[in-house]
């Protein structure tokens, strides 16, 4: 593990000593070069807002408090967080969210809002209804309140918002939720700055899994990037399991559309062209299933074709 957070919930009320003690602990478990906790705590918000995780490269921002009318879904949690993480540089992300602590994708700033927690080791998956280990009508956990399902990942790509994924762990859930993060070096700054520019994945194992686009003149694509380009290009992925893979899919725009062979092993590698995109813009992202159950997604890559 070589980033994390400490996220209670507007870390442990809003009370300043706790805000204080918390990132305070932050540079004490400081390791350079090995071990780079970030600074941020969790926005805790009722449905429809959502409770948000909150994400600084740098220590010294207060909390932002939750007043009644936000909790009720009266006010728009994006009215009141963007211009707070636009003024100290921070990010957030939405957590648990097809659930009482979720989202009904009200509001987006793709700047501010990279990322969303696609899996939670304590609860569930979020792709969409019924998808790998996810939720449906009639497999309710209770463990984050009501069942949501406006909240599903695949109704803000739907939306049209541009959305990478991460996993993160809740309570006992440390070790089977992986949110990885491709970054030139590990100063809290890189890593932020990667976040935003979703080149991340989620992960329930620590599967390696690559998922960029090439085109015709050798010009890459990392997952997360949005682009324009011209037919012919190859969208290519290197997965590296914990064990046998059984499954892998490529999602272009909410629909498998491509499942490689996976030969009973724990390393694929695959192209694709698409032949046929559909008018406008295209995402396209990679889930794999193992045969001990672990899952991993990419976050998407975003294309509008010449």
């Amino acid at each position: 593990m070589d980033t994390g957070i400490v996220a209670d919930h507007n870390m442990g009320g809003d009370v300043e000593y706790n805000w204080w003690r918390t990132e305070k602990s932050y540079d004490i478990f400081l390791i350079p070069n090995r071990y780079t906790p970030l600074f941020g705590y969790e926005r805790s918000v009722n449905y429809p807002n959502g409770h948000r995780n909150i994400v600084f490269d740098h220590r010294g921002v207060r909390t932002l408090p939750v007043d009644a009318a936000e909790n009720r879904g009266q006010v728009n949690s994006g009215a009141l967080v963007y211009p707070y993480l636009r003024q100290n540089r921070g990010i957030c992300m939405e957590h648990s969210l097809a659930t009482g602590q979720g989202t009904d994708w009200r509001d987006n700033d793709p700047d501010l809002e990279p990322l969303v927690e696609l899996y939670q080791g304590y609860h569930a998956a979020y792709e969409y209804e019924g998808g790998p280990r996810a939720e449906s009508a009639n497999n309710h956990l209770l463990v984050h309140g009501s069942y949501e399902p406006a909240g599903f990942f695949w109704n803000a790509l739907s939306k049209g918002y541009k959305l990478g994924v991460q996993a993160s762990s809740d309570h006992i859930s440390t070790h089977c939720s992986y949110a990885m993060i491709y970054t030139p070096a590990a100063t809290r700054s890189d890593i932020v700055d990667s976040m935003r520019r979703r080149h991340a994945y989620a992960a329930t194992d620590n599967i390696i899994l690559d998922f960029e686009a090439v085109e015709p003149n050798g010009a890459s694509h990392l997952m997360g990037d949005i682009f324009t380009a011209g037919r012919g290009l190859k969208l290519r992925a290197r997965i590296h399991g914990t064990d046998v893979i059984t499954r892998i899919d490529l999602i272009r725009n909410n629909a498998v559309i491509y499942s490689p062979a996976t030969s009973g092993t724990k390393d694929v590698e695959f192209e694709y062209v698409d032949m046929s995109p559909a008018a406008g813009t295209n995402w396209y992202y990679v889930r794999v299933a193992q045969m001990d159950r672990n899952l991993a997604w990419s976050s998407p890559v975003w294309v509008t074709y010449r």
